[in-house]
């Protein structure tokens, strides 16, 4: 029972049904084999019922000729001695006709046919005495003709009459043996079709029982890999929203930063103006140290201004950054979950393959798993790919917002000595003059720096609506995975196995 176990579906099915066709064909080949048997009964039973009434007809026929012959011997009448020598005649015919029936008849019954033989002989001796009789009678010879008949016809029809009435008994009795082996064969039929029958009717409920278990089996592994896929499809629709909306957050402050990054373009650009007048009044007027001073005041502010919005920046593309390696994490749990959503449909079409014909339905559903997972994982590799180039641009803004740092840290100092400078204005306007050539040198970097930054932002800002765009389709996935999930639930329940 155990190795019955251990083997695989389709084995047992082929077993099963392998003993049913085998148990089949056994009562075909024996029901077969007996009805011929039967057949050929029949066929020797009614030969020997012929023979035995031929060899009724035959000893009759003998016994109307002898009484023919006694009566052909005492009649007076020439005319009815004439009528029953046509008689005689006649019935001698019919009689050897029969003989001939009768002996053709015994073909397959070699014995019988030894003994009516002997008893041809016998009646053909017979037969040509009965025509010595008649010359007799024709001759007028009556006493020798009673003699004739006394002492050498009547005992050899006495012999031939018992030696006909022994086979008879012979036939009779073969007859009889043939007709119980007739009964004993119908009965061995009925005994053995209900045996076989019965035998047939239990292998096939031991089947259907195996069977009705094994789909019991399959809808139960079916229905726990649905419980499985439908908890995975949820859990991968709420990771879905959570990056959504990240990604959302991502690309307001993608904008934020782009607006920021402006911002501070502008103020490096009145920077810029701001330091081209001072390098004028510096070179126009040698007694305008006080309000030189102020204008680089003023500077110093801006470039504070500047460098608190430059440390803003860096901090955004630091958290965008962050925020990128979280979304590429949640990226590949749902490549993962697809991974092995695609894996659960591969054992749900094995199982379904297994189950044959009445699996057919839970193919095509393991086929839109698969169909679903291979979507998912497509969704997320364009995801990853997105990410990718985020991850460039933010690496460029980090470069960028590094130089802009550099380049600002340069101007605070170059600030820093142009007070300097303006303290001693008044003693040295031409070494001011050189320090405003400074600044605006200085200014121009910066601006050439936030030339770069502003379209470094604009790629990062497009990248981050590729992202959403992605995420979205990957949300959809997971929604369309959540309802086949519910779906499949719901054919299961259909079911109910």
């Amino acid at each position: 029972m155990n190795t019955f176990k251990k083997l695989s579906t389709k084995t047992r099915l082929r077993f099963g049904f392998g003993i049913i066709i085998t148990s089949i064909l056994i009562l075909i080949i024996v029901t077969f084999s007996s009805i011929s048997r039967i057949n050929s009964l029949h066929s020797e039973i009614y030969t020997l019922d012929h023979i035995a009434r031929n060899l009724t007809e035959l000893r009759s026929d003998e016994n109307r000729l002898r009484s023919l012959s006694f009566e052909l011997l005492f009649t007076k009448d020439i005319n009815y001695k004439d009528s029953l020598k046509a008689k005689i005649k006649f019935r001698t015919s019919e009689a050897e006709s029969r003989i001939i029936q009768i002996d053709s008849s015994l073909n397959e019954f070699h014995d019988q046919k030894t003994r009516f033989n002997e008893i041809t002989t016998k009646l053909l001796e017979y037969n040509n005495n009965r025509k010595t009789l008649i010359v007799l009678i024709n001759q007028g010879k009556t006493e020798e003709a009673g003699i004739f008949i006394k002492d050498i016809q009547t005992p050899l029809y006495e012999i031939i009459r018992a030696d006909i009435l022994k086979l008879e008994e012979q036939i009779d009795n073969i007859s009889a043996k043939h007709d119980e082996e007739n009964i004993s064969l119908s009965i061995t039929i009925n005994y053995t079709i209900f045996i076989f029958g019965v035998s047939i009717i239990l292998i096939s409920l031991l089947l259907a029982i195996s069977m009705l278990k094994m789909l019991k089996k399959i809808a139960e592994e079916i229905r726990n890999g649905v419980n499985v896929l439908g908890t995975s499809a949820a859990e991968i629709l709420s990771t879905v929203t959570e990056i959504s909306t990240a990604a959302a957050e991502t690309a307001t402050a993608v904008s934020e930063t782009t607006t920021t990054v402006e911002e501070v373009r502008q103020t490096a650009m009145v920077s810029n103006q701001k330091a081209q007048l001072l390098m004028d009044s510096s070179q126009k007027a040698a007694d305008s140290v006080e309000k030189g001073r102020e204008s680089i005041n003023e500077v110093i502010a801006s470039m504070k201004r500047i460098d608190n919005q430059m440390n803003i920046i860096s901090d955004t593309v630091l958290k965008l950054s962050d925020q990128n390696r979280t979304i590429s994490e949640i990226t590949s749990s749902v490549a993962d979950i697809a991974d092995q959503s695609n894996l659960l449909a591969v054992n749900a079409a094995i199982e379904a393959a297994k189950a044959g014909e009445h699996g057919r339905g839970f193919t095509v559903v393991a086929q839109e798993i698969r169909s679903l997972a291979d979507q998912s994982k497509k969704a997320t590799a364009q995801i990853k790919e997105i990410l990718n180039e985020i991850n460039k641009s933010v690496n460029q803004a980090v470069a960028v917002t590094g130089l802009g740092a550099k380049t600002v840290e340069e101007g605070r100092n170059l600030v820093a000595q142009s007070g300097e400078v303006i303290e001693i204005l008044s003693e040295n306007v031409e070494e001011t003059a050189e320090s405003s050539i400074q600044i605006s040198s200085s200014n121009q970097q910066q601006m050439a720096g936030m030339e770069q930054i502003v379209p470094a932002m604009e790629n990062i800002k497009q990248a981050s609506e590729q992202n959403v765009t992605g995420i979205k389709q990957a949300q959809a996935a997971a929604h369309d995975l959540n309802n086949l999930g519910q779906n499949l639930k719901e054919v299961i329940e259909k079911f109910n196995l």
